[in-house]
């Protein structure tokens, strides 16, 4: 991994928090968290970055427009939220791009004391570790410039998905013998008067489900200002690699309460 990609993930990296929130919004915020620490630590990173993103396809039919709408000083700061969000957005809006496989891994989690007759099923072959992998070595040896902007527009992106517990386990029990689908099968009821939802998508949108550009700056500021979020406290930064985040990211969600269908 070249230090130029390396530098740019951990930076992405850097602020995820334990019930980290990743609908676009969130990703959004995680793009302004990385605009932030990169323009206090390493600047010279944002203009290369920017440079490469320029050869994206979305940046001339897309990006480019939005950002006639702010200040130039904040064209870049715009663009990295605009990029971490591409990958969901292309969803409905660029389908023979989405890769529905590469936003996750169904890693088997089946609690103590199920029965012998809830069976796990292994993660599809390809998934997010194997997405990550392949884009890092686009970016690091491609030699086409549009592919090389694709490949950093999703990891900007999976680096976000794999620091969501929801995107790095599947649960097996009585209740869900065929898997959660990483809590899309689960409905929980936030307030006793709220109208129910699957618990991926409460966990999507825990932080906030603003898209406001001031809002989004002013709380990745706030989230940086928290001492818990301080590089310095952020031990699990010492682990580089794909697999150990997303591990991580499991053994998260094996600590939450097993919630039991129609609870």
């Amino acid at each position: 991994m070249s230090l130029f990609t390396l530098f740019v993930m951990l930076t992405l990296a850097v602020l995820s928090p334990p019930a980290s929130a990743w609908n676009i919004p969130g990703h959004m915020l995680s793009g302004a968290i990385a605009y932030q620490v990169l323009q206090q630590e390493s600047p010279q990173t944002i203009d290369k970055v920017k440079a490469a993103l320029e050869k994206h396809p979305w940046y001339t039919n897309q990006w480019h427009a939005r950002l006639q709408d702010v200040p130039g000083t904040d064209h870049s700061f715009v663009l990295f939220m605009q990029v971490t969000r591409w990958a969901d957005d292309i969803r409905t809006n660029d389908k023979q791009q989405h890769r529905a496989l590469w936003h996750y891994i169904n890693w088997p989690f089946k609690p103590d004391g199920q029965p012998p007759s809830v069976q796990t099923r292994e993660p599809e072959a390809v998934n997010i570790l194997t997405a990550m992998t392949e884009n890092q070595r686009i970016v690091a040896n491609g030699n086409d410039p549009e592919r090389k902007a694709i490949a950093i527009a999703r990891l900007f992106h999976l680096v976000g998905d794999i620091h969501q517990p929801l995107h790095a386990v599947q649960l097996f029990t009585a209740d869900y013998p065929q898997g959660d689908r990483g809590g899309n099968e689960i409905c929980v009821r936030v307030t006793q008067a709220g109208q129910p939802m699957d618990l991926h998508r409460f966990w999507d949108g825990v932080i906030t489900s603003s898209q406001n550009m001031t809002r989004l700056r002013n709380d990745a500021t706030v989230l940086r200002g928290r001492q818990e979020f301080q590089r310095s406290q952020l031990t699990e930064l010492t682990n580089t690699d794909f697999e150990s985040w997303a591990k991580e990211s499991s053994r998260l969600r094996r600590r939450l309460p097993i919630v039991a269908a129609g609870e």
